[in-house]
């Protein structure tokens, strides 16, 4: 059974794995965003008479960690993330002024919207009405005398407190989950693991519900994701997704605490909470979703037809969770035993 579920795994990953590269479209548009943003702080520039104002791009997010997956349905648009890098000190201007340059600059279009968002400017573009794909900018100051890079956060209408520059380290995040295992297989089921988790949160949950996020899960399988890619008594090549989900869900289950509540920082600054933003109702039906889970991992991992084993899992992950046909699993094993003894 092991290597047909295990099978339905691989095949799930490639069913939900986003590769943006595969969209070479968003990332031209991505691109002539990144330009419209220089040639904006040029023209700026030259009419106040001020020195260049300069800026590197980079990838952040799912994106740059290859953790990203497909909206469950097309209708759904999905996101790119960049980071802007200004060469600028943030106490010679404001956060909401450095955001503000962004939107002035992309602000120009009928064909895309956009919009303020308190970390970033999104870039929103439709499709016969319907959101197809954003990129989201965010801003941040790197030319500070304490060495630390800022994120730009607030709105024009946010409250002054609202307002501010806040250390962070996006770069770092990146290379921490890039470079979590070094074992290329062992990263690869990292990888996969975060990209299960967010695809079943997205089943699980709806918009309304509160749902955990994709960093929230990414942060847990940074501390707690244990790889199993070899057979524990032989410590020949034995990949089990199954087995590594359902030790997964155990970690992420013990870190609910007395108070019913889980808590996991992002591992670089700020370091804050990623959960609290859920209420304690959020994180009681989040445990209880979680219990679910486990108990179909586990009924998967007993089950001895990898067909009826594979139908448990697509009521948790969906129907991106390929069933193989019965006669491929139970049923064809029973008619080969069958023609055996026949035949003899």
């Amino acid at each position: 059974m092991g290597k047909i579920v295990q099978d339905q795994f691989i095949k799930f990953h490639k069913n939900i794995r986003l590769d943006m590269d595969d969209h070479r479209d968003v990332i031209a548009k991505r691109d002539m965003l990144i330009e419209e943003v220089r040639a904006y702080l040029k023209k700026m520039c030259d009419e106040k008479k001020i020195k260049l104002i300069r800026f590197e791009s980079f990838n952040q997010g799912s994106y740059s960690m290859s953790t990203g997956i497909k909206p469950i349905k097309d209708e759904h648009d999905y996101d790119i993330d960049c980071g802007l890098l200004f060469e600028i000190d943030k106490d010679k201007y404001t956060s909401v002024q450095v955001k503000q340059w962004v939107f002035d600059a992309l602000d120009s279009n009928q064909f895309r919207t956009v919009e303020w968002k308190k970390a970033c400017i999104r870039v929103q573009y439709k499709q016969e009405g319907l959101p197809r794909f954003h990129v989201d900018f965010a801003c941040y100051s790197n030319a500070n005398n304490d060495g630390k890079v800022y994120l730009a956060k607030g709105k024009p209408k946010s409250l002054l407190e609202d307002k501010i520059w806040e250390v962070s380290d996006p770069k770092k995040l990146r290379d921490l989950i890039n470079n979590r295992f070094s074992d290329d297989e062992e990263c690869s089921q990292f990888k996969r693991e975060i990209r299960y988790m967010k695809r079943w949160k997205d089943k699980q949950f709806s918009s309304k519900d509160g749902k955990p996020t994709g960093i929230a899960f990414t942060a847990l399988a940074y501390n707690g994701f244990v790889p199993s890619i070899k057979d524990q008594f032989s410590w020949a090549v034995d990949i089990n997704d199954l087995k590594a989900t359902k030790d997964f869900v155990n970690y992420v289950l013990n870190q609910f605490g007395w108070d019913g509540r889980i808590r996991v920082s992002l591992p670089v600054p700020p370091g804050n909470d990623l959960f609290i933003k859920m209420t304690d109702q959020q994180c009681k039906t989040f445990k209880e979703k979680l219990e679910s889970l486990k108990d179909s991992l586990i009924a998967a991992e007993k089950e001895a037809d990898p067909h009826e084993a594979c139908e448990i899992l697509r009521k948790q992950f969906g129907d991106d969770f390929p069933v193989p046909p019965k006669e491929d699993t139970g049923q064809s094993r029973n008619r080969a035993v069958a023609g055996t003894s026949e035949s003899a």
